[in-house]
């Protein structure tokens, strides 16, 4: 019952009520209170919180007396208030009263460039909730997300990042690990192309052999496994956000190994590793 959260009741109130309850308003006296999907909210809802803004009072569930707090008052609606208005489904007055100060914030398809820093605090978040370190996210995962519409918008971000995560078979998120919708791909797409080893992925790895040993045949100067191996450092350090241990687990190295090769190719001045 949202009136009860927002304003408490009175013991006896209604069935289930077997203690007095204080409410949002009266917790955030002197504070803040942030009333999310305001537009959602009942009529009758509505004239309580409007009359809270008026006079500062307001009674609790199934109480008459009155209550003085001082609360300042943010809202967030994701429906065009001035429309609900319109059509008598949101009161006037109220909308008046909450539009002192508007702050416009756009759909996350607007401000792709917000995604990537979403995405690291979402993984810091359930890394915390979990009490484990985060996992890093591929580069190729980043631009995956980056290029979806989000009709959810950062909830259904949030949401998707929190599936990667238990997705993950290791410290790194893959693109596999994201939902179908997202990748574009039929759930079986990325498992398919993963259990047939001995075909597709020897496939690509002949060909990519022959085409370096042209290249070296071209380039006398060219030393395929140096440059090779500094090439796998380089991109393992760019798939997991210059994160040597998780960097380490994909090239399936020890972190000592990893630092050496780091020192041995001058990749840390290149990539100002520290």
């Amino acid at each position: 019952m949202l009136e009860s959260e927002l304003f408490g009741h009175e013991r006896g109130a209604f069935t289930g009520a077997t203690l007095q309850r204080i409410g949002k308003f009266e917790q955030c006296n002197r504070g803040t209170i942030f009333l999310d999907e305001i537009g959602d909210m009942t009529p009758a809802t509505q004239t309580k919180i409007l009359r809270v803004l008026q006079s500062g009072t307001f009674e609790r569930v199934g109480g008459n007396q009155p209550i003085k707090v001082d609360v300042r008052v943010i809202a967030a609606t994701n429906k065009p208030l001035e429309q609900a208005v319109a059509a008598k489904q949101f009161r006037e007055d109220l909308f008046y009263r909450l539009n002192v100060v508007r702050i416009h914030i756009p759909p996350l398809r607007e401000r792709r460039e917000d995604i990537p820093l979403l995405v690291n605090y979402f993984l810091k978040k359930v890394g915390h909730e979990q009490r484990r370190p985060p996992k890093s996210v591929a580069t190729n995962v980043i631009k995956a997300l980056e290029k979806f519409h989000w009709p959810g918008n950062v909830r259904e971000l949030e949401n998707a990042i929190r599936r990667a995560h238990v997705m993950a078979k290791g410290d790194a998120i893959l693109l596999s690990d994201l939902p179908p919708e997202i990748t574009g791909q039929s759930p079986g797409a990325f498992g398919a192309a993963a259990t047939a080893p001995g075909e597709t992925a020897a496939t690509d790895t002949s060909a990519l052999a022959r085409q370096l040993f042209q290249w070296a045949r071209r380039d006398p100067k060219l030393k395929v496994i140096p440059a090779i191996e500094r090439e796998l450092v380089i991109q393992a350090l760019k798939e997991t956000n210059n994160n040597q241990v998780h960097a380490a687990k994909l090239l399936g190295i020890t972190r000592a190994t990893l630092r050496k090769r780091i020192e041995k190719f001058g990749i840390q001045r290149e990539m100002k590793i520290e």
